[in-house]
């Protein structure tokens, strides 16, 4: 699980430099639960996103990366209030993270409406 969250965090950093050229920072919105039951799994995506960050850098192709890290505690009813809050007041390009795949499942309409990838 923590490698393949890594690979995931690695993947929408560099991919988020085509989707947002235009934009100085991109803005990688990370919703994982870190209370609750499942927060061991948030805080193993969180630190590979950080480990990913101190070993390569916060840029990518000259753009800054910026991730926006939001607790959704594994309920994805607050996952969905989350990531339209990600997409609408804070303008992501992506949505990353999901500890559990109800709450990657909630978000999979938004994200698909708001036209912004979510992994």
């Amino acid at each position: 699980m923590f490698r393949k969250s890594l690979i995931i965090a690695a993947m929408a950093l560099g991919a988020g430099v085509g989707v947002a050229q235009a934009q100085e920072t991109v803005k990688v919105g990370l919703i994982v639960p870190m209370t609750g039951p499942q927060a061991s799994t948030g805080k193993q995506i969180e630190a590979a996103v950080k480990l990913y960050m101190v070993q390569n850098g916060t840029t990518v192709a000259g753009k800054k990366i910026e991730v926006i890290l939001k607790d959704d505690a594994a309920v994805p009813d607050a996952t969905k209030r989350l990531a339209q809050e990600l997409i609408v007041n804070d303008k992501v390009s992506f949505i990353a993270g999901f500890g559990i795949t109800p709450t990657a499942l909630a978000v999979a309409p938004l994200a698909t409406q708001a036209k912004v990838p979510e992994s």
